[in-house]
């Protein structure tokens, strides 16, 4: 079984995609999926072609629609599809030794926001055989119409388009980033349903705050996961979307959704995930969350570790700490930065922070990089303009982003006293227009401390 086989089961003539606000129907996506299957030119012999050896098939496109149809057209040619972003780089000769299990019907690229990425394969059972739960879950039915924004590169975009066809539903996609466009096209095309990672959902509120619109009694539930989201969170969107429910996930590439948590139940901590999926065991080991799941990539033995942080509390609710690698160490001492970037985030003038330990001067610095909410962005740019010394130089770091001045740095430390240990509370805080971030929308903490000791070491020497 594949992906276009499970679209060719569908109602010819119902509708299943909207892209860019042009629809298709079943049928139109089977037509056009087979049609580009027979274009040479789309899928050329990259490398020696032996006897019954599979092959993958890399998919570079731009646009969705692409993307998808490619997707799925491979299964007519017998390759392994793997989406890929654009601006990532592979050598054919990468992929020649790559043992491709038996059964894999598909692939896919990891792309955490630490280490190199790294090639799964999946078997159309290990997410097909899932959707019923997820679905179930996730309120999708025959008759949702669920809006969605990004790449097919992100598995999380990807595996909600399918189970969307696997239902029957619809799904309403846009390739720009347009927040204003996004709200348009919601209500436009009847979306009843979103699906968009947090920082993806602030930005679709900051235009409804402008706006000044409320109840939009349309949208029954909203779908996110992969950043941080808390109660309060919560919060601010429901004065907008009084009708929908809230849905928090936490998941992992290797495996399937985990966790989740509905709003009702979220609190202030945004590292609170819920509570496991049906037919998903999640328990803690030294720290080390396990998961044993019958739904997970090719290779994969469970129970098994993805090296992520949590502990569970008496109520049998699993807490995120973060990866491995979120542990920091400092001065001889432990900490979380995923501790320490919620504390931040709990601040009112601080939308999202990243935390690291960076050297300067041969000297371990406890440094937090951070995002303003828009508001306070533009007056903290106002004040820094009227006041910058050569104590406090104006940056360009990716987007422009400015050191934060000693009198508000000094009010955001005491806030945290409250809430930190000594030796936790940051040493230094970097404003940042905005955060880099990957396909998926990650926060990409490997490119930020690249570029500030490409660009900025010598600022202090």
């Amino acid at each position: 079984m594949n992906y276009l086989k499970m679209i060719k089961q569908k109602e010819a003539k119902r509708l299943a995609l909207i892209h860019d606000g042009i629809p298709y129907t079943y049928g139109e996506l089977v037509e056009k999926a087979v049609k580009l299957s027979q274009d040479d030119t789309v899928f050329p012999e990259n490398f020696k072609k032996e006897a019954d050896k599979k092959q993958i098939h890399i998919i570079q496109r731009k646009e969705i629609l692409d993307q998808l149809l490619e997707f799925l057209s491979c299964s007519e040619r017998k390759l392994i599809p793997m989406i890929v972003p654009k601006e990532i780089t592979i050598s054919l000769k990468q992929l020649e030794n790559i043992n491709i299990p038996e059964n894999a019907c598909m692939a896919v690229m990891t792309s955490g926001t630490c280490g190199e990425p790294k090639i799964l394969f999946r078997t159309y059972e290990s997410w097909a055989d899932f959707f019923p739960v997820q679905n179930e879950i996730f309120g999708i039915k025959e008759t949702s119409r669920l809006f969605v924004q990004g790449s097919l590169a992100f598995t999380g975009n990807l595996n909600l388009y399918l189970a969307q066809f696997f239902a029957g539903a619809v799904i309403i996609a846009e390739n720009t980033f347009s927040p204003k466009k996004w709200l348009d096209r919601i209500e436009q095309k009847q979306a009843d349903s979103i699906y968009l990672i947090p920082s993806k959902l602030f930005c679709l509120l900051q235009v409804l705050e402008k706006k000044g619109e409320k109840n939009k009694d349309n949208i029954k539930i909203i779908v996110t996961g992969s950043q941080g989201f808390s109660g309060e969170d919560a919060k601010r969107l429901k004065q907008y979307f009084s009708q929908a429910e809230l849905l928090y996930y936490y998941g992992a590439s290797e495996l399937n959704y985990l966790t989740y948590i509905k709003d009702k139940d979220m609190t202030w901590e945004k590292n609170l995930v819920g509570k496991p999926f049906p037919g998903v065991t999640v328990f803690v080991k030294n720290g080390e969350i396990f998961i044993d799941t019958l739904y997970h990539a090719e290779g994969i033995s469970c129970p098994c570790t993805i090296s992520d942080k949590g502990y569970l509390d008496r109520n049998g609710n699993l807490y995120f700490c973060g990866r491995s690698d979120d542990i920091l160490e400092i001065h001889g001492c432990k900490i979380s930065a995923v501790f320490i970037e919620n504390a931040l985030e709990q601040i009112e003038e601080i939308e999202e922070a990243v935390v690291m330990v960076l050297i300067e001067k041969e000297q371990q610095v406890l440094t937090a990089f951070v995002s303003l909410k828009e508001e306070m962005l533009r007056e903290f740019l106002y004040w820094q303009s009227k006041k910058l010394t050569d104590q406090y130089k104006m940056i360009d770091m990716i987007t422009q982003g400015y050191f934060l001045g000693e009198v508000k740095r000094n009010k955001v430390f005491q806030k945290l006293k409250n809430k930190l240990k000594s030796y936790e509370i940051p040493d230094k805080l970097i404003v940042v227009r905005e955060m880099p971030r990957n396909d998926s929308g990650k926060i990409e903490k490997k490119k930020l401390k690249q570029e500030w000791n490409r660009q900025f070491s010598s600022c202090w020497d």
